[in-house]
């Protein structure tokens, strides 16, 4: 593989097959990843698949707890602001893993309620508030979802099961 600057400096490059690149730095735990990543899903106008797998690859990466909330922190800003559903489905599943960065889960609830939103972005959303449910505070938002339409009853059902 190739060293972390060389990656780095060729993602730069108008050249570069810039998902190879983030599947090879996926797991590689150094600011200097973490800044291209914030960097590039902040990016709005970035190529949607590069942003994707970014937003796919953040399960693997075991970060410093100031990386891991600057990464959730963009991964709240796609969500809240992006135009692009398919961005936002990827960014709301990606959500599950900074369940305690600040803002998160109101921003999920509050996507699971709404009735606007893409349904699949919803899913998503729902998703991840499921996926802490072991946490207090996420628990209670399922219990205040129960009675969202389309979704209340996956909310009621993941109650009953535990």
């Amino acid at each position: 593989m190739k060293d972390i600057e060389q990656l780095l400096q060729e993602f730069e490059s108008d050249e570069a097959d810039r998902c190879w690149i983030v599947v090879q730095l996926e797991e590689v735990p150094d600011e200097r990843v973490v800044s291209l990543f914030v960097a590039t899903l902040e990016d709005f106008d970035e190529d949607e698949e590069v942003r994707i797998e970014i937003l796919k690859s953040l399960v693997m990466r075991k970060d410093a707890a100031e990386s891991h909330a600057r990464l959730g922190k963009a991964v709240l800003n796609v969500l809240r602001n992006d135009d692009e559903e398919l961005i936002r489905q990827f960014a709301a599943q990606a959500l599950w893993t900074y369940p305690e960065v600040e803002g998160v889960l109101d921003c999920l609830e509050s996507t699971v309620r709404n009735e606007t939103e893409d349904l699949d972005v919803r899913h998503n959303a729902l998703g991840a508030i499921e996926s802490n449910r072991a946490m207090a505070s996420y628990r209670e938002a399922l219990q205040r979802l129960v009675n969202v339409p389309e979704l209340g009853p996956i909310a009621q059902r993941t109650l009953d099961s535990d």
